[in-house]
C-alpha cells in the first residue's frame, strides 16, 4: 500500500546530484530523515534549512527543488506516519471481515514505521518536547486505537474474535508493533525483511483474538490480496 503524501512538488526526473555529483537514489526520503533527526535533536525552530540541506548531503538549491519550505517537510515527516490510519480510514466503509480488516492494518503500521525516516520513538520523545509543532501526532495515534477499537468490537459482535477488551488489545497490538520496528531498525535489517517483521507482529495479533484460530492462514491471504489492491486506491 503507498500512501500518496506528495506534499512537495513532483520531479519529472529520477533525482538531483549531490554535493559530490553523486545523483541520489532517493533525495526525497533522504531530507526527510536529515530534517527528522535534526528537529528532535535542535527543535523545530532552531532547524535551518542549509542545516538539513548539509546533513542530507545536499546543495540549498536541490533541498528547494524538493521542498520549500520546513513546515512541507514537516508534513512530509507526518504523512509517512499516516499510513496504517489511512488504511483504517479507507477500510471503515468496506466489506472485508473485520479479521482482514485488523491483519491489513496491523501490517501495515509496522511496515509505516520501519520505512518512516524516524525511530518512532525518537518521534515520540519530539512530539512530547515540541507538542505545538507535532500537534497532529498524538491525534493521529488516537485516531488509529479508536479505529482499531472499532475493528475489534466488529468482530466480537460478529463472531470472529474471542471476548477481549478492544482498549486492551488495541494498546497491546499497538505496543507489540512499536517494538517490532524498534528491533527492526536495531538491528539493521533491510527492506526486504520488513515485510517478515510485518507479517510476524499482525499475524501474532490476529492469532491471540482469532475465535477460530484455523481460519489465520486464509485470513492472512485475503489481507495480502487487500494489501496489494490498496496501491490503486489511497
Amino acid at each position: 500500500m503507498a500512501y500518496d503524501c506528495r506534499m512537495a512538488r513532483a520531479p519529472s526526473q529520477g533525482g538531483r546530484p549531490r554535493r559530490s555529483g553523486i545523483v541520489a537514489d532517493d533525495p526525497r526520503g533522504d531530507i526527510l530523515k536529515a530534517a527528522a533527526e535534526l528537529f528532535a535533536a535542535r527543535g523545530f525552530g532552531s532547524t535551518r534549512m542549509d542545516a538539513i540541506a548539509e546533513r542530507a548531503g545536499l546543495g540549498q538549491s536541490s533541498l528547494y527543488y524538493w521542498f520549500r519550505s520546513k513546515d512541507e517537510i514537516l508534513r512530509g515527516i507526518m504523512n509517512q506516519n499516516r499510513v496504517s490510519l489511512e488504511a483504517a480510514r479507507v477500510l471503515s466503509p468496506r466489506d472485508e471481515s473485520a479479521a482482514v480488516r485488523l491483519y491489513i492494518v496491523l501490517y501495515q503500521d509496522v511496515v509505516q514505521m520501519c520505512t518512516a525516516p524516524l525511530n518512532f520513538y525518537d518521534l515520540e520523545e519530539a512530539a512530547k518536547k515540541q507538542p505545538d509543532v507535532f500537534a497532529d501526532f498524538q491525534g493521529d495515534y488516537d485516531e488509529l486505537s479508536v479505529r482499531l477499537r472499532s475493528i475489534i468490537e466488529k468482530g466480537i459482535v460478529a463472531g470472529e474474535f474471542v471476548d477481549v477488551s478492544p482498549e486492551e488489545f488495541a494498546r497491546t497490538a499497538l505496543s507489540l508493533n512499536e517494538g517490532s520496528q524498534y528491533r527492526f531498525h536495531a538491528n539493521g535489517q533491510g527492506r526486504d525483511d520488513l515485510h517478515g517483521y510485518a507479517d510476524a507482529a499482525a499475524r501474532t495479533s490476529l492469532r491471540a483474538a482469532l475465535a477460530d484460530v484455523d481460519r489465520l492462514a486464509d485470513v492472512q491471504e485475503a489481507a495480502r490480496r487487500g494489501i496489494a489492491g490498496f496501491s490503486s486506491s489511497l
